[in-house]
């Protein structure tokens, strides 16, 4: 039988180079009108460097995350924290696409 931990960890591995692919898209690729919150008033530049750049590090958190799961098991203090961290990083992303910090 298949440890759960092992099919789990998979599965948030899977959504976080899902995550991981969106991300560069934006960033390195400069698609940011990907991103649901775009503002077409702002630089695409601006915004696909920092907008994809948060989904990068949202997608390589959920890949460690995943990975974590599959060597070591599950534990809820660490899903809690992820949870956190990607709202948080959602919601800058968010600010991000719609032109917060930009010089214009």
């Amino acid at each position: 039988m298949v440890d759960p931990n092992l099919v789990s960890g998979a599965v948030w591995v899977v959504c976080g180079f899902a995550i991981v692919g969106l991300g560069w898209l934006i960033a390195v690729r400069g698609r940011v009108e990907l991103h649901a919150n775009y503002d077409e008033s702002v630089d695409p530049t601006y915004a696909a460097r920092w907008a994809g750049g948060t989904g990068l590090l949202m997608g390589v958190l959920v890949v460690a995350y995943g990975v974590r799961e599959m060597r070591y098991g599950f534990e809820s203090r660490l899903l809690a924290g992820l949870i956190v961290a990607l709202l948080v990083l959602s919601y800058v992303s968010k600010l991000f696409a719609g032109g917060f910090g930009s010089r214009e």
